[in-house]
């Protein structure tokens, strides 16, 4: 079915691509299943690039910012 990014800047999964197993509509908003080296989880069509419309495509921080209060965060 092809890959899915994980385009919410704050999903602890950010900036990383995964294969879709299934996609199916879950009160009304279609929901993507993804495969991850360890597990399996669902994310909202709004959190991914590849498919409709993204929410999250204009943040108020780039990639690198995120990923930088990321690790700041697990510092703390």
């Amino acid at each position: 079915m092809g890959t899915a990014t994980i385009l919410h800047p704050y999903h602890p999964l950010y900036g990383q691509s995964f294969p879709i197993l299934k996609i199916r509509k879950v009160d009304g908003q279609r929901r993507y299943s993804l495969r991850s080296e360890d597990d399996i989880f669902s994310v909202p069509e709004s959190w991914i690039t590849d498919t409709g419309q993204n929410a999250f495509s204009e943040s108020y921080f780039d990639a690198d910012t995120v990923k930088a209060l990321l690790e700041l965060a697990k510092l703390l």
